[in-house]
């Protein structure tokens, strides 16, 4: 009996070390090319600059720059702008349990369209996914049929910009409508709209949208 507790006590002391020692950096080192565009030496250099507050940027293989905008191992949260109209982010989700990362890829022309993926640590895909958002998640309460149906004509193509809330097993998602409408129609969708980010939660082992 004693022998099969400290098994036990051992085996929980392996797995909050591991899951301890698992840094976004070395995550972000490990990344496969044919994720980011980024040589190796490319993202060390990169981090070693930003180490020593020299610089924060780094060319890469497009003939662009990658630059941080934020590095946090303590919400384990790493956002990269890949360059002028894109952006990575790296989050280490449900570290306490089964912990896996999570990669968001965005790009901007001017709208914004993102794509969400999630890895195990040695960057194996994980198949899951989140809920497929449409324009009426992000119609206000209490809309008419007739507020409903201009929402949904304005908001049609719906563009839709994920970004993880840092720390935390949630991920935001915002309407790009203005990005992409005209100055009157927008102002005309924006009392039809939700006035906050969607939140979507991972718990029990899925996605789920905050009501």
């Amino acid at each position: 009996m004693y022998k099969q507790a400290l098994l036990i006590l051992f085996s929980a002391l392996s797995m909050l070390s591991a899951t301890a020692q698992e840094s976004v950096e070395k995550l972000f080192q490990s990344m496969p090319d044919d994720l980011l565009w980024l040589a190796q030496s490319q993202r060390k250099d990169l981090f070693a600059y930003f180490t020593d507050k020299k610089v924060d940027s780094i060319g890469n293989n497009l003939n662009g720059y990658c630059k941080i905008v934020d590095y946090n191992e303590t919400t384990q949260h790493l956002s990269l702008n890949t360059s002028r109209k894109g952006n990575m982010e790296l989050q280490i989700l449900n570290p306490k349990s089964n912990p896996f990362a999570g990669v968001i890829f965005t790009a901007c022309a001017p709208a914004c369209y993102s794509t969400v993926s999630f890895y195990s640590f040695d960057w194996k895909p994980i198949d899951m996914q989140i809920p497929a958002l449409s324009t009426s998640d992000f119609y206000a309460n209490g809309l008419s049929d007739d507020d409903q149906a201009t929402a949904n004509r304005l908001l049609t193509p719906l563009f839709v910009r994920y970004t993880f809330q840092p720390g935390t097993n949630s991920i935001l998602a915002s309407c790009n409508a203005e990005s992409f409408l005209s100055e009157a129609d927008f102002k005309q969708l924006k009392p039809l709209l939700k006035s906050e980010m969607i939140r979507i939660v991972y718990q029990d082992g899925s996605w789920k949208i905050e009501k």
